[in-house]
Order: structure tokens, then C-alpha cells, then sequence
């Protein structure tokens, strides 16, 4: 994957007027790195349905958000990956939604399970699980709502930049609106539960191995 992504960048200036041989050579290496990229995405499904993994973790549950994100915006990558509907797409609201599934909500989901992770460690105090799992259910509603339509206004032709929308799109707006608004709230309710587990004060106590000064096993709550 790292070697093939070094050589995929053209795929973003299809429409620049390269050549047919460079756009057939692009094009080619972008469907192939979705190969091992989809080996990937079986080897997380098979270890979280093969292994000894407690499904109402609120980790757990960010994974599988995750998995599921992560598909979404790769499949829509495959479709882009092709000159001629890049052609078509290029500078729509598809290539903005494609774009958020992968790499803002990837972002997003790597910091909240850093925090539900470490955040007892870091802190001394367990979040409240039921809270977690209540935001994890809202953000992913809300991402969702907000981006996943937005392929329907590419697929359409709506542009990127637009001030003013056709009156047939105002209520699949007002869902992206709406979407957009669950999310913000989601971001914030998050450092809302950080508060709550100091100002509770659940004292966590974790189990460290710290043999020559350093971290060899720690017990960190998933439940």
C-alpha cells in the first residue's frame, strides 16, 4: 500500500489533460491499491468477528464505525479511480463526500478511540460507558446524514462552490444541515463526558508492569 501510493497522485488531475497512456497508468494503479486495501478491510472484519472482542465496547463500537466509513469512502475512491467518471465528478459534492468519509471521519474516529482508550490512564478516571455508546450512536447518525446524501448531489451534477440551491434539493440540504448540526453537537458532548468522569470521580485502577522502567502489560477497561 505505501509503495502504490506513491504513485497514484495523479489521480487527482485527470481532468488537467494528461495524455491517455498516463491516465490508463493512474487509473490502473489506483483500482490496484484497492487490492490489498480490501484485504485489509477482511482482515479487521475476520479479527473482530473471530476474536475475544466485547461487541458493547465503546472502542469496539468506534472500530466497526470506523470499518464501515472507511468502506463507504473506499468504494466511492474506486469509482473516482476511473478517468472517465472522474471526468464527470470532478469538482461535484460526490468528490467532497468521498473525500470526508476517508480522511475526516478517519481522522475523527483515531482521536475519540485514543481518548475512550487512554483517557483513564492519562486522567485516573473511567469515562461513562453508557454516555459513550450514546455518543458514538449520535456521531455516526450524524455523519451519515451529513455526507452520505452529498454523493446523490454529485451523482446530479451539483458543483462544489454553490451559493444558491435548486428548490428540488432543499430538503436533502436540510438533512446535511441537520447531520452537519448532530455532528458538531456529538464533537462537544464528547469533552461534556471527559468533564463528567473527573467531576464524577470513578476512580480507575488499572494494573501496571513496568519492568525496567518500562510498560511491558496494561489492564485498561473496555466494558
Amino acid at each position: 500500500i505505501v509503495v502504490l501510493g506513491c504513485v497514484v497522485w495523479a489521480h487527482h488531475m485527470f481532468t488537467v489533460g494528461m495524455d491517455i497512456n498516463t491516465t490508463v497508468f493512474f487509473s490502473s494503479t489506483t483500482v490496484i491499491i484497492g487490492v490489498p486495501t480490501g484485504i485489509k478491510v477482511f482482515s479487521w472484519t475476520y479479527m473482530l468477528l473471530n476474536g475475544n472482542v466485547i461487541y458493547k465496547s465503546p472502542v469496539v463500537l468506534w472500530i466497526v464505525g470506523f470499518i464501515v466509513l472507511f468502506v463507504i469512502g473506499g468504494v466511492t475512491g474506486i469509482v473516482l479511480s476511473s478517468s472517465a467518471l472522474d471526468s464527470l465528478l470532478h469538482d461535484t459534492w460526490f468528490v467532497v463526500a468521498h473525500f470526508h468519509y476517508v480522511f475526516s471521519m478517519g481522522s475523527y474516529v483515531s482521536v475519540i478511540i485514543f481518548f475512550v482508550w487512554w483517557w483513564p490512564a492519562i486522567s485516573g478516571f473511567n469515562l461513562n460507558d453508557s454516555l459513550l455508546r450514546i455518543h458514538w450512536l449520535f456521531s455516526m447518525v450524524g455523519f451519515n446524514a451529513c455526507f452520505f446524501p452529498m454523493h446523490y448531489f454529485g451523482l446530479v451534477g451539483l458543483p462544489r462552490r454553490v451559493c444558491i440551491y435548486d428548490s428540488s434539493y432543499y430538503w436533502l440540504s436540510s438533512i446535511v444541515s441537520v447531520g452537519s448540526l448532530l455532528s458538531i453537537i456529538s464533537g462537544v458532548t464528547f469533552f461534556l463526558i471527559l468533564i463528567e468522569s473527573i467531576l464524577s470521580n470513578r476512580v480507575w485502577v488499572g494494573n501496571w508492569i513496568m519492568p525496567n522502567s518500562q510498560i511491558s502489560e496494561m489492564n485498561l477497561p473496555l466494558t
